[in-house]
């Protein structure tokens, strides 16, 4: 069984919530930009 549009959004929303915290707890490191990076892509799959 598929998802929806609605909880593939909702989905991607609780991903980026969580992704965004670890984000904020994080030092500048190689690994925080690919993180950014997804969080970003994940930012622009929900505007489009």
């Amino acid at each position: 069984m598929g998802m929806t549009e609605k909880q593939f959004n909702g989905f991607v929303r609780l991903t980026l919530d969580d992704i965004l915290e670890v984000l904020a707890l994080m030092k500048d490191s190689p690994e925080k930009e690919k993180l950014q990076k997804l969080a970003d892509n994940l930012q622009k799959m929900i505007e489009d």
